[in-house]
């Protein structure tokens, strides 16, 4: 590239800037989880963006042949060692809690970060991605698995967002293939065609599971087990009839029991969830009336990863849950939120550099306060500072001049109202608070 030109300068595709307002409502959003996860017993645990390939493609971890294990992001590193980065935060947890085998159990932890996965794009979809994940290793109880549908609830109402919690069992479908004498080998593809039910039609799904080897009669016969009418008790019967005995619809009556207080919360066996590595108990939520499809949790009982890490060794009970932050934040914008231009409270202007130290005092004393405060750097005149602080949205500006200096006072105007008035330092403190 000569001196003279220009660089092209383009973004990977599905990836993206965050903006201030979209970085701080990102923030918000990720402060509510956070809450929710601590309030809930959870503790912080941070692992590697970039994992052994051996470790993410292991069939108990992404698994063979699924979409995932088709988008994972491969690096090599300066030994030639093959490397990816994470596609969820599960495999990780499970590969550190292979390693350190002594933790205490129960052991509840949960972290935010980037996942990535080198997959289609659509609207609440990227390649990019921020995940918040809680995890319960070692309780194997219908508890266990309630907790994540309770802090889903929690957080879905402090957000304000309209939702339907949908849920169903691996364990169940394993029951169903036994009753159509599916082959074990053929399971695993038959699950990711189930899956795509919503997306591919019952006509689509039965034509792949034919493709995977299922017979038609199978197919069709799977179809109709799991694609029911009617309330949650209704579709748990028609189980119940065809299952005797069933230990997956068992599960799922305990869990319906225990949530029986959570409203939307919709039993629906055909939600099959495409990733290997569940064992039992899984949900999804999805917005009501929204242009996103894209589930906005990901979740579910992963009983055998851990274990397999070990050669099959042991077996750890896990369950956890998995935010789509990303995906929140769509929604949110969806519905008018996110416009938050600045976090600053307080606007400081000195009228000249004579009162340069006495509004840098007083902006010092509103951050000891709590109060997020900025200083005009600029030397501006004061109607270009209010200009500024008006496109920002910063509902309060302080100027201090001369008078205001000697009087030890500042005059502050209310942007929202246009208010102005004189106030001492401590009466500023107690009106922006």
């Amino acid at each position: 590239m000569s001196e003279s030109s220009q660089m092209e300068l383009m973004l990977p595709k599905g990836m993206r800037d965050l903006d201030p307002p979209d970085k701080i409502l990102q923030l918000r959003v990720l402060d509510a989880i956070r809450g929710i996860f601590e309030s809930y017993g959870y503790l912080p645990l941070e692992t590697p963006l970039v994992e052994r390939m051996d470790v993410l493609k292991a069939k108990f971890a992404a698994g063979e042949g699924t979409d995932v294990s088709q988008e994972i992001f491969q690096v090599t590193d300066q030994g030639e060692r093959e490397l990816g980065l994470r596609f969820d935060m599960t495999v990780p947890l499970a590969r550190y809690v292979a390693m350190n085998p002594t933790i205490k159990l129960p052991f509840k932890r949960y972290v935010m970060g980037k996942v990535f996965r080198d997959g289609p794009i659509k609207l609440g979809r990227y390649r990019e991605f921020w995940q918040a994940d809680a995890d319960i290793i070692g309780a194997p109880g219908a508890l266990a698995d309630a907790e994540g549908v309770f802090m889903a609830r929690d957080l879905f109402t402090a957000l304000d967002l309209d939702v339907t919690i949908l849920m169903s069992s691996r364990e169940l479908l394993r029951e169903l293939m036994d009753a159509l004498d599916i082959e074990e080998s053929l399971r695993g593809k038959t699950i990711i065609a189930l899956d795509k039910l919503k997306k591919i039609g019952k006509d689509g799904v039965i034509a792949e599971m034919k493709k995977t080897g299922v017979s038609f009669e199978q197919a069709e016969r799977l179809m109709s087990m799991t694609d029911l009418e009617g309330s949650n008790e209704d579709r748990l019967q028609s189980l119940e009839k065809i299952l005797s005995d069933s230990k997956g619809c068992a599960r799922i009556r305990e869990i319906l029991e225990i949530l029986k207080e959570v409203p939307n919360l919709v039993f629906d066996p055909t939600l099959a969830r495409g990733l290997e590595y569940y064992t039992g108990f899984f949900f999804e939520v999805v917005l009501n009336s929204s242009q996103i499809s894209s589930s906005l949790v990901g979740t579910g009982r992963y009983d055998k990863m851990i274990g397999q890490f070990l050669g099959g060794k042991q077996e750890f009970a896990a369950v956890g849950i998995s935010f789509g932050v990303s995906v929140i934040c769509d929604a949110l914008r969806e519905k008018g939120e996110g416009k938050t231009r600045s976090l600053t409270r307080v606007f400081v202007v000195p009228v000249s550099r004579n009162e340069r130290a006495y509004a840098l005092q007083i902006a010092q004393q509103l951050r000891g306060e709590g109060i997020n405060t900025d200083l005009d750097m600029l030397e501006r005149g004061i109607g270009k500072n209010f200009a500024y602080a008006d496109t920002l949205g910063i509902p309060f500006v302080v100027v201090v001049g001369d008078d205001e200096m000697t009087g030890g006072m500042c005059s502050v105007k209310n942007m929202m109202t246009g208010d102005q008035k004189k106030l001492p330092i401590e009466e500023l403190i107690t009106l922006v608070k």
